[in-house]
């Protein structure tokens, strides 16, 4: 008989489909991290470096701490399982610190490696790089069985290296979608006797995530689809008529998730490094174990759609608080000029029924400058609040025409306005997306946006995939979206609708609705998902021990994290889970391949 694997939940806190009630806790968990298993390392010569945070989070990681290279020492190594290591400079006794911890049993992870720790990681340089090409990942290894099949892309820099002999290939680079290199792209090897595993990325990942994510740096704030204002979308469009290149993203892929495919490639490898150690839980990314949601939105220019939009979908589902809460209800924002005429009791009346009314911002279809931005923000909103005293603060948005005059401008300004969720990010022209249903930012995961050098904006980024002025076909769209995130893919994700509110009606929003009802996906407001992030990522694990077989740790949940589920793996294959107990009370659990591990 294998010995047993149990799991101990000390804290008593309702969770698995329950509310976490008054045993949640109110503290902003810090973006260092309160500690746990796993420590990323970073460098203020390198703000990417600290990016990884926002990866860490997205996977539900949320037991690390990050500390800065110049605070490492070999005691401090000793208490963590997993070290990821920036794109970062070494100096040869922060390379030996490294060197000796794996050699003992650590498990490290270097994205864009420095030198010094070539023939820890068993790779050798031939110098030279490739920029913004593809991957394929290796689904022969433990690790890439559950990842896509296919070539995706990566962004910045790759340095070549060959794989020196016993060291496993766990993706490839290639120089165009169809045609490998000679070179790795991932590589994994065991070292020394404790189970040590030297892990590296020849690009740095956290970097390629922002680029993905947000677009091409270099054609911030460039006019490139001809049609003004810029937009967020040309920073991904190639064909500028002055500057013809690729696109950003390979439209021909659109509907793969790349950037999320290789943060959970990343978490399966944090997974299958530690079995030496103990199995590490973490975090599943959307409530009841919800693989998608949609955040249904529209903008109102003062038409004054919201209202019977808005009493439609209260008769799309249940209505009370709990369902609300629960994200059973059928709710959703509403952007709105302040001219829209609505009553202030009505506005408060739809803000006490879990729907969101927020600014829609008008630039009038004009580019824009942080003050110029910062002025009509504080005008448009002292003129709604004064019409509609009952609105609550803004803390999602819209602009209107979908400016986005650079690279950061505006969700820098957002956050210091308290609005810590964008959906400016739009899937659009018709004419360059061709009705292909997919994420051009290769991401269907809310993530914080990164300044130009990789700095965390306290804002998230959750992209609208689907329009009703992009030429796309409903319910062709949504059921290709969530076919893709509910089956055996697994290109789970957050899927952003803007079904304008300027009539009550609409045959978009009502064919997403119905798509996802059928599938049980919920329909929720930019509000309730900015929520829910929130909850999640102020949620965290500690106390974890790994003793005689039993896994034993604590969970601390945010009272906004209602829902949430734990995933831990149930096979490490030498042990395999047996039972689950909270506070010595056996609890039923369920078991699945997510992204190819039990």
């Amino acid at each position: 008989m294998r010995p047993c694997l149990r799991v101990y939940l000390f804290i008593v806190l309702c969770y698995f489909g329950f509310s976490t009630g008054s045993f949640a806790q109110t503290t902003v968990v810090p973006d260092e991290g309160i500690g746990g298993p796993v420590l990323l390392v970073t460098s203020a010569s390198n703000p990417f470096s600290k990016f990884t945070i926002e990866i860490l989070r997205a996977e539900g990681w949320n037991a690390y701490k990050t500390l800065d290279v110049s605070q490492i020492s070999s005691a401090i190594l000793n208490q963590y399982d997993i070290v990821i290591v920036g794109d970062i400079p070494l100096n040869s006794a922060q390379a030996s610190l490294f060197n000796n911890w794996t050699n003992s049993g650590g498990t490290l992870i270097a994205f864009s490696p420095d030198p010094s720790l070539s023939s820890l990681l068993g790779i050798s340089a031939t110098g030279g790089t490739i920029s913004d090409k593809y991957i394929k990942v290796n689904n022969g290894t433990a690790a890439g069985n559950g990842i896509v099949s296919q070539t995706i892309q990566f962004h910045g820099i790759a340095d070549l290296y060959t794989a020196n002999t016993g060291t496993d290939i766990i993706a490839t680079l290639y120089s165009d979608a169809n045609t490998p290199s000679s070179y790795p792209a991932i590589t994994s090897r065991n070292t020394g006797s404790n189970g040590g595993q030297a892990i590296a990325f020849m690009y740095d990942l956290a970097k390629s995530v922002v680029y993905t994510r947000q677009g091409n740096p270099a054609w911030s704030a460039q006019e490139r689809d001809g049609t003004a204002p810029i937009r967020a979308n040309d920073q991904f469009y190639g064909n500028a008529s002055s500057d013809p290149q690729p696109d950003w993203i390979d439209l021909n892929k659109v509907d793969i998730p790349q950037a999320d495919e290789q943060l959970h490639l990343l978490s399966n490898l944090m997974l299958i490094g530690n079995y030496d150690k103990k199995p590490l839980p973490r975090f599943w990314f959307l409530p009841k174990g919800k693989k998608a949601a949609i955040v249904m939105t529209g903008d109102d220019h003062g038409n004054n759609g919201t209202t019977g939009r808005f009493n439609i979908y209260k008769t799309l589902g249940p209505n009370s608080q709990d369902a609300i809460d629960n994200w059973d209800a059928i709710r959703g924002t509403s952007y709105i000029y302040p001219s829209t005429a609505m009553t202030n009791a009505d506005l408060i009346s739809f803000q006490n029924d879990g729907f969101e009314i927020g600014l829609h911002l008008n630039t009038n279809c004009a580019n824009f400058t942080t003050n110029s931005w910062n002025t009509m923000w504080d005008n448009q909103w002292t003129t709604l609040k004064n019409k509609f005293p009952g609105v609550a603060n803004a803390i999602t948005h819209r602009t209107h025409c979908i400016a986005w005059s650079d690279w950061a401008s505006q969700p820098k300004a957002e956050a210091l306005k308290g609005i810590r969720l964008d959906v400016n990010y739009y899937y659009w022209p018709g004419s360059w997306i061709n009705n292909r249903p997919g994420m051009f930012t290769g991401s269907g995961m809310p993530m914080r946006f990164a300044d130009l050098d990789g700095s965390i904006i306290d804002c998230y980024q959750v992209v609208t995939q689907m329009t009703d002025e992009s030429n796309q076909v409903y319910p062709f769209t949504i059921d290709a979206l969530l076919d893709a995130a509910l089956g055996t893919k697994g290109y789970y994700g957050v899927f952003c609708a803007n079904m304008h509110t300027d009539n009550s009606t609409s045959a978009g929003s009502s064919a997403i609705i119905s798509s996802a009802i059928a599938r049980q996906v919920p329909v929720v407001s930019t509000k309730q998902m900015l929520d829910w992030i929130s909850g999640r990522n102020n949620s965290y694990y500690s106390n974890i021990s790994w003793t005689n077989k039993q896994l034993q740790f604590t969970i601390t949940a945010d009272s906004k994290a209602k829902n949430i589920k734990a995933i831990l793996p149930s096979n490490t294959g030498t042990d395999k889970l047996q039972a689950i107990t909270r506070n010595g009370s056996a609890i039923p659990f369920t078991t699945e391949i997510i992204k190819g591990i039990e």
